[in-house]
């Protein structure tokens, strides 16, 4: 299994979120209208993307689990080809899931109007912590991974890490593994790992990652379950030094030899990382 791609909810900054983005080296895609009341920018990389998700301001039908949720990363999805067979299985074994959701948004390519089709499966809320965790198939593969939109400034190409902060990984990973059928594997400072092909998703404990970001980390709000930390793989980090040197603001960055971190407070509440 792999991942799909990351999310992003900016609920009804849109506007503003786009900019910081493009800002930040980001190719993004034209604003997406959702059947189900969501607006979205893609990011789109090699094999997967990250999604900026909101609210259309002013809009009389609003998707409530983006309107009521916290700004910040709030989206883990893995890849499905068949959603129905999918939950099916997981249903089989005794996993709390939504009933699948069938979607879609008009998309402009060559100046022509099309329609990309999607369908989720969504886990119960309660089944896994911190965030939203669903599966996603793509009907029209061809709309989302555009060579127009797979080049970035930054020289991004793919999710290479995912953090989620919860209060147990060993039981967290134990749920994680029976749903998608990965690994588990011990990570540093008492951290687990989920590989799934050129992604790695890490359960930390919330003093374990307070420990690895400290003042970059996302603001808790008292809570111990949250999705922490995001890292992009990009060609060369020598190409994120350029774009975030021509911001015409100044940022807190961390930076070392294989890794810069931007500060989650500069990336609506998302730590943000570049590695090679």
């Amino acid at each position: 299994m792999t991942v799909d791609h990351a999310v992003i909810n900016v609920r009804d900054d849109m506007d503003r979120a786009v900019e910081r983005f493009a800002a930040l080296g980001f190719t993004l895609t034209e604003r997406g209208y959702h059947s189900l009341g969501s607006i979205n920018h893609l990011m789109v990389f090699d094999t997967d993307y990250l999604e900026l998700v909101g609210v259309p301001v002013g809009a009389t039908r609003v998707r409530r689990d983006i309107a009521d949720s916290p700004v910040g990363l709030n989206g883990l999805v893995f890849a499905t080809d068949d959603a129905e067979q999918l939950s099916d299985r997981l249903r089989g074994h005794g996993v709390p899931i939504e009933p699948v959701v069938s979607f879609h948004r008009p998309v402009t390519i060559d100046g022509a109007a099309q329609c990309a089709f999607f369908r989720t499966l969504r886990l119960s809320p309660d089944y896994l912590q911190g965030g939203r965790v669903y599966f996603c198939e793509h009907a029209t593969p061809e709309l989302v991974w555009r060579r127009e939109w797979q080049h970035h400034r930054n020289g991004a190409r793919g999710v290479a890490e995912f953090t989620l902060v919860v209060p147990e990984p060993a039981r967290e990973a134990a749920r994680y593994a029976e749903v998608t059928g990965a690994t588990p594997r011990p990570g540093a400072s008492d951290e687990i790992e989920l590989p799934f092909g050129t992604c790695t998703v890490r359960l930390a404990t919330l003093d374990a990652y307070l420990a690895r970001y400290g003042n970059a980390a996302v603001d808790a709000r008292g809570r111990d379950a949250f999705m922490g930390a995001l890292a992009l793989r990009a060609t060369a980090l020598a190409q994120v030094r350029e774009c975030l040197a021509s911001l015409s603001e100044a940022i807190d960055v961390e930076r070392s030899v294989a890794r810069i971190t931007i500060a989650a407070r500069h990336a609506y509440d998302t730590v943000l990382e570049f590695v090679e």
